[in-house]
């Protein structure tokens, strides 16, 4: 009779093992000889620990000692020399009552004890024999010196003991340095026997054959030199507090020398000022010494702290040493050495090779879903092979984490973009409408705030660049034909706001190529406002240039700030030549991520130094190199196309001011009471010309101010600004001859007489071409019979005076100075300029028609009426801030609640909160089905494992 069931696994077949039965086989003899060898490390350990601990009991009480000490020998050599204080004794009273309590100490050896309080009862006699008359001061010398001794011992008994080699390298320096502290007093005893050699007749003609008693003090002095060489061991190099015991020393003798002159002349020796040196030094040793004994008694402690700890760790390690009996076992070894290899082969292959190419590859493709791996080679169902899919797991999961952080980089880069450019073209808007505001604006204090608001909303426009910088952005709007250098530079300096602190001498030859003018810009800009933000606002920040040896150029932006340390210098140097990882440092330095992401893309070498070395702000230099690759010669530039030449004066045509706009009665108005902007509100297109002065340049600085209509924008955003004869509105006057050409001053317009303007010279620097600029749409007049007439043919449009000229973007660079005659200001409506233009620019449709329809009528032509003579009530301006007084209920029409209620037309409104809530609900619910089958899936996960485990 056959049996077909499988073969029952044999018992001694130890690779059948589950892995409990084989780690409780392997465990019955090596735990017994584990747990012998770890408690006996563990009592060791536990005995250390108490050693240590009665030993930092014990070293409380040295700094006091080393304190009475020197306590006693400035005492003792105040009474030889006849100096000393009353302070100087009640300190030492003090000490030894405080020295005498940490003799009570239960954890001091009895020995130790007692030689502390018969040394402390010496040191009580020592001062009851100084009030004794006729006491000699060799006699207290000597008394002294056996009063320190006997602490030396003290002091050497209780540190001695302690096995540690920190300590006891700790112990040598308390000693070297208390020996040092002991030479002072030794100089002490040796100047006072020399003021008394020289005291009488006798010694004045020994001081001036320099016949004195100086070996002494020559030898004490010697010593604390050596003594100091060898705390020279344990100090850094330039340690301040070696370094005034040295100059001590030097002064002393300089000191002695001196007096020594004068004894010979009949003087005295400076005995005050060589106490008080004296003083000094010791106040600097018993700092050391005081230090060194609290380092070693936090010595003691840490190492108390770390032998109790040891007890635990070496439990620890007991275990693990019984975990590598288990592996080494030899009846284990076959069952366990063969999974765990091909499993460590898999999982390093994984982790070394797999992971890091699949991660590359996800970076490089689009489509990061279809990827797979091969599975590690350990198919077997006990604890090794379950492991084993373990690690396929997390491969698995590894794989798809990085697919979803390359999905989820790619949307971020992208948010990133789109936020970046929305936002930069709300602020392209913003300094659009405040540039018209500082050209309508008179008062100088309301002017200063709109020139702020300028410079913030031009800063704001950077952040939105750097932005895109860092969502890895590469399409960049850039200029067609090259770029002075100088040009460039003034465009970086103007994009800060300290712009006046910024000092360039004469720029180097040629220019940029145009299609990295733009980054290059951006770059300076970053690099300047942080020297700017770094450095005392009364210091300058220079520019200098220089040839490099390649053909490029090299720029040094220098400051005087407070500086970099050099380590934090050499991390940023790393990360500028790296080209700008994202990192978690990105954020917090975001402009050294920019700078270092544009010199990386154009191939610039941007590097940061010390601009002093020994100075106390040594301030930061910057140096970028331009290769040759960038720089466009003369001959080049020539080629590049015809590009209009100015004279270094020029003569700038005037924009007229813009027409006055209509009465607030002729002009229709919203349901708010404002009137609605009209293209009949616009100047005449083709303004007048007249000459005027020629430009001027800030004094002090190299830098522009703008006069209004620099930019090409008039009083009205819609009409393209006039330029003089033969120049045409899409160029720049930003160029003269000469070394440093300088930017004109921008003024208030006036309005002067027709006269046609003066001819211009063609200079012979190149002109920076103008990109056209983005007209504003017309907005209909609804209350016009016939359309508005067609702007003419040949006006080119204009652009922006930001995206014109990057050296005027800066509203600062505006000088104020005379105001504009009464008839270019004036306004029929009797608004305010800012009101007005606040008006004609946020609160109208600038998605109308582009005409209106003939005269007509309705039945509401007599609200409309109601309307006009509200309207046309004169407005009370506030004087200080230059805007209209509203009050409530002030042009109320008649009748608007009414009609409202009465029009029989519902209008849909979408509360918001009703869209927060459906779209928080459908996020809730995509939530909860993705918890929901994550949820099955554990719980298969789980099932599958526990009848694995049967």
């Amino acid at each position: 009779m056959s049996d077909d069931s499988p073969p029952r696994a044999k018992f001694w077949d130890i690779e059948g093992w589950g892995l409990r039965w084989k780690v409780t086989a392997v465990l019955a003899v090596p735990v017994t000889v584990a747990m012998v060898l770890g408690g006996l490390r563990v009592q060791s350990e536990l005995s250390n620990a108490v050693h240590f601990t009665e030993a930092a009991d014990q070293i409380v009480g040295v700094p006091g000692i080393v304190a009475l000490e020197a306590a006693m020998g400035t005492v003792a050599s105040g009474y030889a020399s006849g100096t000393l204080t009353k302070e100087d004794r009640e300190t030492t009273e003090t000490l030894m009552a405080e020295v005498s309590e940490q003799a009570r100490n239960p954890e001091l050896q009895p020995t130790v004890a007692s030689s502390i309080r018969q040394t402390v009862s010496d040191g009580r006699a020592l001062l009851n024999l100084m009030d004794s008359p006729g006491v000699s001061a060799d006699l207290i010398a000597e008394r002294n010196q056996v009063f320190a001794k006997d602490f030396i011992g003290v002091v050497d008994n209780i540190v001695r003991p302690i096995d540690d080699s920190e300590v006891v390298d700790k112990g040598y320096l308390l000693s070297s340095a208390w020996q040092a502290q002991r030479r002072l007093f030794d100089q002490a005893m040796g100047l006072i026997a020399v003021k008394d050699a020289y005291a009488g007749p006798q010694g004045r003609e020994k001081a001036r054959n320099g016949d004195l008693p100086m070996s002494s003090v020559v030898a004490a002095a010697g010593a604390e030199s050596s003594l100091l060489d060898v705390l020279n061991r344990y100090y850094p190099k330039d340690d301040a507090r070696l370094t005034t015991l040295r100059d001590n020393i030097a002064a002393r003798n300089a000191l002695i020398d001196q007096g020594l002159a004068d004894a010979a002349r009949g003087g005295v020796l400076p005995i005050l000022q060589l106490r008080s040196s004296l003083i000094g030094s010791r106040d600097v040793y018993q700092e050391l010494t005081s230090e060194a004994a609290q380092d070693i008694a936090a010595t003691v402690q840490t190492r108390a702290a770390e032998t109790r700890s040891a007890a635990l760790r070496d439990t620890a390690i007991v275990l693990g040493t019984l975990l590598a009996a288990l592996v080494l076992a030899l009846l284990v070894s076959r069952s366990l050495i063969g999974p765990i290899r091909r499993l460590r082969y898999g999982a390093l292959k994984a982790a070394r090779r797999d992971l890091p190419e699949a991660i590359e590859q996800i970076r490089s493709s689009d489509d990061p879903r279809d990827l797979s791996f091969d599975p590690v080679a350990v198919h077997s169902t006990e604890e090794i092979g379950q492991l084993a899919r373990a690690v396929d797991d997390i491969h698995g999961q590894a794989l798809k984490l990085a697919g979803e952080q390359a999905q989820l980089r790619l949307q971020i880069n992208d948010m990133f973009e789109t936020l970046a450019r929305r936002s930069k073209s709300l602020v392209d808007q913003q300094l659009g409408l405040i540039e018209n505001l500082e050209f309508e604006e008179k008062d100088p204090k309301r002017l200063e705030s709109l020139f702020r608001l300028d410079h913030l909303a031009a800063r704001m426009r950077r952040n939105g660049e750097n932005l895109l910088i860092l969502a890895g952005t590469r399409v960049r709007r850039s200029q067609a034909a090259p770029i002075a250098l100088g040009d460039v530079l003034r465009a970086a300096i103007s994009e800060v706001e300290d712009y006046q602190r910024v000092q360039m001498g004469a720029t180097p030859e040629g220019a940029l190529s145009g299609a990295v003018v733009t980054d290059v810009v951006h770059l300076l800009a970053e690099l300047v406002d942080n020297s700017l933000r770094a450095s005392p606002p009364d210091t300058v920040v220079t520019f200098s240039f220089a040839r490099a040896v390649d053909g490029g150029v090299l720029l040094e932006i220098a400051d005087r700030g407070i500086g970099i340390p050099a380590d934090d210098m050499r991390d940023i140097n790393e990360r500028l030549a790296s080209g700008g990882e994202v990192g978690p440092e990105t954020a917090r330095h975001m402009g050294l991520f920019v700078v270092s992401r544009l010199a990386k893309r154009h191939g610039l070498t941007v590097r940061l130094r010390s601009t002093f070395d020994t100075a106390r702000n040594p301030g930061v230099t910057v140096s970028i190199h331009i290769p040759n690759a960038l720089i466009v010669s003369q001959a080049a530039r020539q080629d590049t196309g015809s590009q209009r030449k100015i004279n270094q004066a020029p003569v700038r045509a005037a924009i007229p001011a813009p027409a006055p706009r209509r009465d607030d009665a002729q002009q229709p108005s919203t349901r708010g009471g404002l009137p609605t902007r009209t293209p009949q509100s616009r100047p005449d297109p083709t303004p007048t010309t007249t000459a005027v002065p020629a430009v001027t340049t800030a004094s002090g600085t190299s830098l522009p101010r703008r006069q209004p209509g620099a930019s090409g924008i008039a009083g009205d955003p819609g009409t393209p600004a006039a330029a003089p004869n033969g120049q045409s509105p899409d160029t720049v006057n930003v160029r003269g001859t000469g070394a440093m050409p300088k930017l004109p001053v921008r003024r208030p317009q006036a309005a002067t007489p027709t006269t046609p303007a003066a001819p211009e010279t063609p200079a012979a620097g190149p002109r920076l071409p103008q990109l056209p600029r983005r007209e504003d749409r017309p907005v209909p007049d609804r209350s016009a019979s016939t359309p508005p007439p067609p702007a003419s043919a040949d006006q080119a449009p204009v652009r922006h005076r930001y995206r014109t000229d990057p050296a005027k973007t800066a509203s600062f660079f505006q000088s104020r100075i005379d105001p504009p005659p009464a008839e270019a200001v004036q306004r029929p409506g009797g608004g305010t300029p800012i009101f007005a233009d606040m008006v004609s620019d946020w609160l109208t449709d600038p998605t109308g028609d582009e005409g209106a329809p003939g005269v007509w009528q309705s039945a509401g032509d007599a609200g409309w009426s109601a309307v006009e003579r509200v309207t046309s009530a004169p407005v009370e301006v506030d004087p200080e801030i230059g805007l209209p007084k509203r009050r409530p209920g002030e042009r109320l029409l008649p009748g608007t609640v009414e009609g409202a209620h009465n029009t029989g037309t519902l209008r849909r409104v979408r509360d918001p909160e009703t869209i927060r809530a459906n779209l928080s609900r459908h996020q809730q619910g995509i939530r909860n089905g993705r918890a929901t089958k994550l949820a099955q899936r554990n719980s298969l996960a789980e099932r599958n494992i526990i009848e694995g485990d049967q």
